[in-house]
Parts: structure tokens; C-alpha cells; sequence
């Protein structure tokens, strides 16, 4: 484990979340990246049945495949996947058990950090501004949706209806009306059996990335990105993921004690979730400043990603970023290693 351009790392991704395909584009680049940078990649490909397939060997069973997986004797393992069963605490708290290191934030800060409700509670009660939102599950909706008598009395339209675990603008609707209200929560409830009612919040969209790298200078927020889409009203699936579709400036023309708050309340939400590596969190500049949405514990890393591009912006390229992450998640999870991959940062731009 001295060198740590000799490393063994299995690429995770794909996923059964309705962010499948996005995952499959991080992956990808993740693959490259870290063939470029020389080490020994396996793919592990999780197709939307929950089947895997470790490196050349057929689809499996997650029972059987995890056993290639654990003779594979790899070194850490890389987590591109996105949504339900990657980014919500479940593979991390499997890796765990098998006493895997992987990149990113650990088992219980992922869980919490994937349901936007309860994210919402905790960054809240660090004196972060969010936008209020009334929840319901299935029963209660049911003795809601005649009279909208709670939504009325707390919430004006428009609003946003969210099913809370979902990511990339999946199970995501604006209102501005009743009958609109009633046939978003028709379509999204089913997906969790619970659904968010926020207040819109009119504004600018912004997102701001941070990196945690033990032995570097803390929780580090990269520069503020403004998200203007060309197509869409908002940071839609379509905007997020077709090049071109969105215009992101970073850094983010904007009034520096504005970029400052959400640097700030970044790394606070970064800091109360308890995320660890990495994460990229979401606001809307409002009448009354920015306002924290939720945040990403393993944002994309496709070629129009955010993250890359505020990583860049910092001097880090992808390849070097991708390396990095590893690194950490190595030195977090893994055995004693004489790398520190924040001082690998601090020593100067793209310094790998």
C-alpha cells in the first residue's frame, strides 16, 4: 500500500434508482479516470434487477457476486452510484460488514443526508434557511386531498411536491394550483409512500461544492456555481444532464458576502449531516437571500457534472479528482497508509 498509484479499485455503479443511467455515465468516467492514472479497475455493474456483474463475470445474485467481489481483494471500492440503494447509506453499511474502505460519506451520514426531510431538520437546526414544506405519507394524504385545508392554511402556491429520497429531479413537480397539486402527488406518491409539499421559492439557482480530505484544511468549500437552464424553468432532469441544455458559471457572478453565505451554509450542512470526502449542496438566492435545498453525498460525475467543473475551477482535473477521493476513502476505511490526500491538495494545483 506504499504506492498509491498501484491501487486495486472496484468501480461500482449502475443501480436500480430511476438515476440508472446517470449512473452509468459516472461510471464511466470514473473508469477512465482511474485507468489513466494507472491503477486496476473492475467494474462492478449493478443492472436495474439488482443483479451484478463483477468485472468479465456474468450477471449475479448481490450473495454470490459480493463473494468475486471479496476474492477480488481489492484495495477500496468507488462509489458512482446515485439514488435509492447507492447514495442512501444501504451499500456503504454493506461495505462495512465486508470491511471494504469506499469513497465518500459513511453508512448513517448518507442515510440521513438521502432523505430530504430529515436533512432538512438537521441543517435547519444549524441555523441554515430552508423553505417551508409540510410531509405526508399515504394515510394522511388520504384525509388531505379532499379539503387541503393544512396546505392552504401553511403554503401558498406555487409549490414543489418531492418524493424525499429521490435525486436529479426525479419524483419532482411545481404546482400552482389544486388540481395540479392533486395529480403531482398522484404520480409521485407511489414512489415512496411519502411526499414533501415545499414552498417555490422564486430566485436564482445556486450550487456550491465542498471537499473534506483528511490533512487538508477542513471542511473546504470550491467556488459557488450559478445554474442558468436554456431550456427548461428549472434544474430539470433534461437541464441537468443534456450538454448545453444549462448555462454554469463558476465561479458565480454574484455579490461576494452572497457567495460567502453559501459557501458557508455548504460546508454547515456538509459539517451537521456528518458527510465525509465530498458533497455538493443546493440553494435558491430568494428576495430574502439563499436558501439551502438539499444536498448531494455522491454527486454525478458525468462530463457536464458540477463538481468536476468547481474542482477544476480549483485546479484539480478530473482524473486527479477522482484519484483523490479514493485516496481518502483508502486512508478513512483502510489500513495505515503513508499518503494524505488533503496534503496532496495543499501542495499545489492538480498536483497528481
Amino acid at each position: 500500500m506504499s504506492n498509491p498509484l498501484s491501487l486495486r479499485i472496484a468501480v461500482i455503479y449502475g443501480g436500480m434508482s430511476l438515476e440508472h443511467e446517470i449512473s452509468l455515465m459516472s461510471g464511466a468516467g470514473v473508469i477512465d479516470a482511474l485507468t489513466e492514472k494507472g491503477h486496476e479497475v473492475i467494474g462492478v455493474l449493478i443492472n436495474k434487477q439488482g443483479e451484478w456483474q463483477v468485472g468479465a463475470h456474468e450477471f449475479l445474485r448481490p450473495e454470490k457476486a459480493l463473494q468475486l467481489l471479496v476474492q477480488a481483494e481489492i484495495d477500496c471500492a468507488f462509489l458512482a452510484l446515485h439514488g435509492a440503494n447507492g447514495e442512501d447509506g444501504r451499500i456503504q453499511g454493506l461495505l462495512d460488514l465486508l470491511d471494504i474502505p469506499y469513497t465518500g460519506s459513511g453508512c448513517a451520514s448518507s442515510a440521513l443526508a438521502m432523505d430530504k426531510i430529515n436533512a432538512k431538520t438537521v441543517v435547519a437546526a444549524a441555523g441554515v434557511p430552508v423553505a417551508a414544506q409540510l410531509c405526508f405519507d399515504a394515510a394522511e394524504w388520504d384525509e388531505e386531498k379532499d379539503e387541503l385545508s393544512t396546505i392552504h392554511e401553511c403554503l401558498q402556491f406555487p409549490v414543489v411536491v418531492k418524493a424525499p429520497c429521490q435525486g436529479s429531479s426525479r419524483g419532482l413537480a411545481i404546482v400552482s394550483s389544486d388540481e395540479e397539486l392533486k395529480e403531482a402527488v398522484a404520480a409521485i406518491l407511489p414512489l415512496e409512500r411519502r411526499i414533501m409539499i415545499e414552498q417555490f421559492i422564486e430566485g436564482r439557482e445556486f450550487t456550491c461544492s465542498v471537499l473534506d480530505l483528511l490533512g487538508g484544511p477542513g471542511i473546504e468549500a470550491l467556488a459557488v456555481t450559478e445554474i442558468r437552464p436554456v431550456e427548461s424553468d428549472y434544474f430539470d432532469y433534461h437541464a441537468k444532464y443534456t450538454p448545453g441544455a444549462t448555462e454554469e458559471i463558476t465561479p458565480a457572478p454574484v455579490e461576494a458576502s452572497c457567495g460567502e453565505a453559501m459557501e458557508a451554509m455548504a460546508c454547515t450542512a456538509h459539517q451537521a449531516l456528518g458527510c465525509s470526502s465530498w458533497s455538493r449542496s443546493d440553494f435558491i438566492l430568494g428576495p430574502d437571500g439563499p436558501v439551502w435545498l438539499e444536498v448531494n453525498t455522491l454527486p454525478g460525475l458525468t462530463a457536464t457534472s458540477l463538481f468536476p467543473q468547481a474542482a477544476a475551477y480549483r485546479g484539480i482535473a478530473y482524473a486527479s479528482l477522482i484519484q483523490l477521493l479514493v485516496l481518502d476513502g483508502l486512508v478513512r476505511r483502510g489500513p495505515e497508509a503513508d499518503f494524505v490526500p488533503g496534503k496532496l491538495v495543499m501542495d499545489g494545483p492538480d498536483p497528481l
